[in-house]
């Protein structure tokens, strides 16, 4: 999706955050890949498909940033925070983007595996300074993916890990409870392993709201291969696809995520650019073949799986 035009206001929020956060790496040390921030976020809750119970509830956490005095109204402080847990490749990342869209919010994108790979504890005071900063500039959702990083399982031995982590955890929890909900800061993170988050973290008044984001069920995956076909024949401008018989195509899907649906589209359109360049005429892609591309990603879908989440499988 394009992005759209912003205002000079933008822009200069914008430049703004960008030099706090130069700033921030010249002390801690390169955030890039790691910390990514969207003024304008363009992902709607439109753009994931499935997920219907998940999708209308955080439509309404929407209304802790643009509406907080309704909650006020009804005697209780809008929430502070949201875990998102499920499998792999169900489209939590999206949600979250969705929600900031909904919002109008500021999206901060912390990659914490990628976080703490690098700063390990000390990760708990880059924390701190992005919540501040984040509380300064308004709307924003924060989100805090593959939460369960900040166990340090994957850098330290188990004892050193318990009792790093309890201090990265620490600062995190100080933080979210000095954290006025006027600021209007939502923290959403996201695990594919609650059995690794510290109970600390879902404590009332932190990320106290748990939704599950399931696999998708057959009319999902359908919903979800049609948003990836309109995708893609949009971006090349022209029909990609055959008429796509989705009664042989759903029953070989079982268990399949929104990611492998992508990966499966993307291997046939592959195949097909293959062919176009070995002949002018590559037809559309078909329902067989997107079965050929099934059937190949089944055959590595384990190892890919072992390579991709490690030691969280």
């Amino acid at each position: 999706m394009a992005e759209p035009e912003r205002t000079d206001q933008e822009w200069a929020l914008q430049r703004r955050i960008e030099d706090v956060f130069v700033k921030l790496g010249e002390k801690y040390g390169d955030l890039t890949g790691r910390v990514e921030t969207k003024i304008k976020s363009t992902v709607t809750f439109d753009d994931v498909g499935g997920l219907r119970q998940a999708k209308t509830i955080l439509k309404g956490f929407a209304l802790a940033l643009t509406a907080p005095d309704l909650y006020r109204q009804w005697g209780i402080e809008p929430p502070k925070g949201i875990l998102l847990y499920g499998p792999p490749g169900t489209g939590k990342s999206k949600l979250a983007q969705a929600l900031a869209t909904t919002s109008g919010a500021i999206f901060y994108h912390l990659k914490l595996m990628n976080l703490t790979s690098k700063f390990a504890a000390n990760t708990g005071d880059l924390l701190q300074e992005i919540l501040r900063i984040a509380m300064a500039e308004g709307p924003a959702v924060l989100f805090l993916d593959e939460a369960e990083a900040l166990s340090l399982e994957h850098l330290l031995p188990p004892p050193q890990a318990r009792e790093a982590s309890a201090r990265l955890v620490a600062a995190l929890c100080e933080k979210l409870d000095a954290m006025s909900t006027a600021e209007r800061i939502l923290v959403v993170a996201s695990t594919t392993h609650t059995d690794a988050l510290d109970p600390a973290l879902v404590a009332p008044g932190r990320l106290d709201h748990l939704i599950e984001i399931a696999l998708p069920d057959p009319a999902a995956q359908k919903e979800i291969l049609e948003l990836i076909r309109v995708r893609t024949e949009k971006t090349a401008g022209r029909p990609l696809f055959e008429k796509i018989d989705y009664d042989k195509i759903l029953p070989v899907m079982g268990g399949m995520s929104g990611a492998d649906l992508s990966v499966i589209v993307r291997r046939a359109l592959e195949v097909k650019v293959r062919a176009a360049a070995e002949s002018a005429g590559a037809a559309p892609v078909s329902t067989e073949d997107l079965l050929d591309a099934i059937d190949s990603y089944k055959g590595v879908r384990g190892v890919v799986e072992k390579i991709r989440y490690g030691q969280y499988l």
